[in-house]
Parts: structure tokens; C-alpha cells; sequence
């Protein structure tokens, strides 16, 4: 799912299940599919083996001669959401898979990304000429489901609109910013890499792009962050102008609240 091609079955909801099956201790793995797809349902399911892979790749759980275990520590796996975090904190570690480089050029993407088919599963084409790796419309509906439960953006219907408020509050909170501090924005933004290259791909530049300026500014909206154009820095970013926010274009510092 992460180190190579996207499946559907691979769902998240699928990977926590399983995680919270495993946290009660080791288990074989056929029991474990039993437990998660019952013979007796006779639906005929075989969807196991991709989420399981899943949880493996993702380093939730080991696997040794068939036995399944927990990888990580309970508190990781205690909510769904305390997963996710965990999970958005190592994704460069996936760096040249599919689901990281379709997420990278997501982004690079920015708002041109409207003027596409509003069916995500009808853009594999143009996500594997940005990417250069084969992308289908399979792997497009598989990438829908994790980019919208990581937090890059808000599903609607078969279009994810991007907005990287929630991923970028995990990677916030997996990093070291302190909380009721002001930071430079190359002190924040070296905090928060590489966790975050994933949605930030030209650092260079100085500029965020239409899907993280959504993102901080909607954490800023509720409260989490304050940002800040302070006069005579040497350092500024930009953030991609909408009329609604029309004085903070620039900004040279972040406060986590």
C-alpha cells in the first residue's frame, strides 16, 4: 500500500481493527483472519492479506513464522487517531513508493487541481506523468481513502479538496515546538521536515502551497497556531493568496498555542 501500489482493500479503518486485535497479544494469522472475516459471513473476502501487508509496511506490527504482534507501543494504537499521527510522522520513510509520490504531486498540484476531472479515479493518467510511476484508477480510489484519513484534504464525493490542517496538526505534535513559543518560520519549518516533505516539496522556494496555506491557516482559524509577519526579517514565506485572508500573504514567524 505505502512501499508499492495501492489497493482499496487496504482501507485504514481495516488496519486499526486489525492493530486492536493484535494490542490483546501475538496471534497466528489465521486466526486472525478469522476473527476479521469470519468463514461463516460467506461472503467470500480476501481482503486480509492487504490490509495485514499494511500494518507490516507501515511498522505497526511484526510478523515472525506466521505470528502476528504489536509493533508499536498500545498508546499508538489506542484511538484511530493517535495511529494516524503516529503514521503521518514516518511517512518519508515511504518516500519512493506510490502513495507518497501521487501525495507530493497532489500538492505541487495546488489549486489547478479544480480544473481537473472531479472524479479522483479518472486522474491516474495525469498522476503518472507527474510522478513518472504507473498510476490507475484502482490505485487513485486506494489513495483517496488515506489522503483524506491523514489529513490532506477534505473528501467530497469522489474529489478530495486539499487542505493539510490536520496532517500538518499531527506533524505539530510529533515534533519538538513548544507550545506558547514564537518560532522563525526556518525554525518551524525545520522542525517540521522531513515529516512534512511529503506535502512541502520545494523548500527553496520559501512558499507554501495552495493545500499547506489552507492548512495553516485553518489552524490558525482554530486557534492552534498564530501566525505573523514581523517587520525587517530577513526571512519570509509566502502563502497562496486568497481574498478572504488578504493580510498574511507573508508571514516570518509561528506561535503554537
Amino acid at each position: 500500500m505505502f512501499k508499492e501500489k495501492m489497493v482499496t482493500t487496504a482501507i485504514p479503518e481495516r488496519v486499526f481493527a486489525l492493530c486492536k486485535i493484535v494490542e490483546k497479544g501475538s496471534i497466528y494469522s489465521s486466526e486472525l483472519k478469522d476473527k476479521m472475516e469470519p468463514e461463516f459471513l460467506g461472503n467470500g473476502s480476501v481482503y486480509f492479506n492487504d490490509y495485514k501487508n499494511a500494518a507490516e509496511e507501515l511498522g505497526l506490527v511484526t510478523i515472525s513464522d506466521d505470528l502476528i504482534s504489536l509493533a508499536v507501543d498500545p498508546q499508538i494504537v489506542k484511538s484511530i487517531e493517535s495511529m494516524r499521527t503516529y503514521i503521518n510522522s514516518h511517512l518519508e520513510l515511504y518516500n519512493t513508493g506510490q502513495f507518497y509520490l501521487v501525495s507530493n504531486a497532489y500538492f505541487d498540484k495546488g489549486n489547478d487541481i479544480f480544473k481537473e476531472d472531479k472524479n479522483i479515479a479518472n486522474l491516474g493518467p495525469m498522476f503518472s506523468k507527474m510522478t513518472g510511476v504507473p498510476v490507475d484508477a484502482v490505485a487513485m480510489r486506494a489513495w483517496r481513502f488515506w489522503a483524506s484519513f491523514l489529513g490532506f484534504g477534505y473528501l467530497h464525493e469522489m474529489f478530495v479538496i486539499p487542505n493539510a490542517n490536520v496532517f500538518l496538526g499531527d506533524v505539530i505534535t510529533s515534533s519538538n515546538l513548544e507550545k506558547k513559543r514564537m518560532y522563525s518560520l526556518s525554525e518551524f519549518v525545520d522542525a517540521i521536515t522531513p515529516m512534512a516533505n511529503i506535502v512541502i516539496s520545494d523548500i527553496a522556494a520559501k512558499k507554501f502551497n495552495y493545500g499547506v496555506s489552507n492548512g495553516l491557516r485553518a489552524l490558525q482559524d482554530a486557534g492552534k497556531i498564530k501566525m505573523e509577519h514581523i517587520h525587517d526579517q530577513e526571512v519570509m514565506w509566502t502563502l497562496y493568496p486568497l481574498k478572504a485572508y488578504s493580510n498574511d500573504s507573508t508571514i516570518t514567524h509561528i506561535t503554537i498555542m
